[in-house]
């Protein structure tokens, strides 16, 4: 049986290298969510990495929770559209607008295109 998870090189662990993305790289925000990312010189050997960072401003950990789970979920369903070698970091000011996992991808990918690290389709077509 296959494992539908985020693998654990996808994802932003260490202090430093969130420091690298919030310091060195770009910001957007879009619907209550801002978006830290970077993209460095000869990354595109690893895959993209994603953390999602939350404050107890948003609301009690249920509410936390459950932002975060559905951030994972969209990013874990558009991965592959992503640049390798991007590292994303995700911090949600607001949960009203992240209902559901729909809400979270056309968010995710809203940002990800104003930021341009998405993967054109004409590319991946032979």
């Amino acid at each position: 049986m296959p494992l539908n998870g985020l693998p654990h090189a996808c994802r932003l662990h260490l202090k430093r290298d969130f420091q690298r993305v919030i310091q060195g790289g770009g910001k957007l925000q879009y619907n209550g969510l801002v978006l830290w990312w970077r993209s460095g010189p000869g990354a595109e050997a690893r895959p993209v990495r994603f953390a999602v960072v939350v404050s107890r401003k948003l609301g009690p950990a249920v509410v936390r929770n459950r932002t975060k789970r559905l951030l994972r979920e969209a990013f874990r369903l558009n991965r592959k559209n992503i640049k390798p070698g991007t590292d994303l970091v995700f911090n949600p000011r607001t949960s009203e607008k992240l209902t559901n996992v729909h809400a979270a991808q056309e968010a995710l990918k809203t940002l990800c295109g104003r930021a341009a690290v998405l993967i054109n389709s004409s590319e991946n077509e032979p």
